[in-house]
């Protein structure tokens, strides 16, 4: 009907029973033992090492990112190894990874880290959405891989659409 606006659903979740969500999440599961696809940032929840993957995997194939970010990993092995280094060895390991500006935002954050929060990766999405080059997706991937917290991580390749109809 024309001018009938209809209300924004508040939590999908409430309006599903605890049987149908579990059998969902047991069901996506196992789907996703048989199709994961074996990236070592999936296999540690060390908040650093994760940030480090989010930031190159920003707009960027994950088999791309594989050999880069384990030489980052090896040659800065921790936040404040990063943060000593300069911007022009940075972009020289990133360079594979086009997004020129990916080594400038990643280094900003690791000297902010480091100045605002005594070294340690913030787990809440509303302090990681305050550094630069960390949008939504980004804090939320960190806060659920690294810190365990059950928050929903949407890209580009998941589409939610919704009608007026």
């Amino acid at each position: 009907m024309k001018g009938t606006t209809k209300e924004p659903q508040e939590n999908a979740a409430s309006n599903l029973d605890a049987a149908k969500i579990k059998w969902f999440r047991h069901h996506l599961s196992i789907w996703g033992m048989q199709n994961l696809r074996d990236f070592p940032w999936r296999q540690t929840c060390d908040s650093y090492a994760i940030l480090v993957a989010e930031y190159l995997l920003q707009k960027t194939d994950a088999a791309t990112v594989v050999p880069i970010y384990k030489a980052f990993l090896l040659k800065y092995p921790t936040l404040e190894n990063l943060a000593k280094a300069s911007i022009d060895e940075l972009n020289e390991l990133l360079v594979p990874l086009g997004l020129y500006f990916r080594a400038e935002r990643l280094y900003q954050c690791a000297r902010i880290i480091l100045e605002q929060y005594g070294g340690k990766i913030p787990d809440s999405e509303k302090q990681l959405l305050e550094l630069p080059g960390i949008g939504k997706y980004t804090a939320r991937a960190i806060c659920s891989q690294a810190f365990s917290q059950p928050l929903a991580v949407l890209d580009t390749n998941v589409a939610i659409y919704s009608t007026n109809c």
